[in-house]
């Protein structure tokens, strides 16, 4: 039974977002790039990135259709920023507002190995004051902003 509860969870089902059982099953769950482009993945293996993860955020960079990515600084209307472990909570934080006011952006924080305790503090506050939706999982944090999404939060 319990393999049939986490088979299914994983898979996307009972996510009622169609926008976010997308990216579950188009982003986080393909183990290779599903686009043309491959510059985010490079580039995030570069800033030491693992490969899974890096392959996720290029996924979900082609599937959501961003302008534009950035890792580590804030991101503009329609763009993608993605908050790796070695940013600072107040880069993180300034990411987060940034995310807050463009329109289509989305903000991905990912988590330290091992998960430091003021980072996972750190994202339940900006999930609590974040305008739209938001989903997390143990490795990462994902901050849409959409005037379709309603606020609310998924644990994917």
């Amino acid at each position: 039974m319990w393999l049939e509860e986490h088979l299914r969870h994983r898979s996307g089902f009972g996510v009622h977002s169609p926008m976010l059982y997308r990216v579950v099953r188009k982003a986080m769950m393909p183990r290779r790039i599903v686009g043309p482009h491959s510059d985010l993945y490079e580039a995030l293996r570069a800033a030491g990135i693992s490969r899974r993860t890096a392959i996720r955020m290029q996924n979900l960079y082609t599937i959501e259709g961003h302008s534009a990515w950035r890792i580590d600084t804030p991101a503009s209307e329609g763009e993608l920023a993605i908050a790796t472990p070695r940013a600072t909570d107040q880069e993180v934080e300034a990411m987060a507002v940034a995310c807050a006011q463009a329109e289509g952006s989305t903000l991905s924080i990912l988590h330290p190995v091992g998960g430091a305790k003021s980072r996972r503090t750190l994202c339940r506050r900006l999930i609590a004051e974040h305008p739209s939706m938001s989903a997390s999982k143990p490795s990462l944090t994902l901050l849409f902003q959409r005037e379709d999404l309603r606020k609310q939060h998924i644990i994917i």
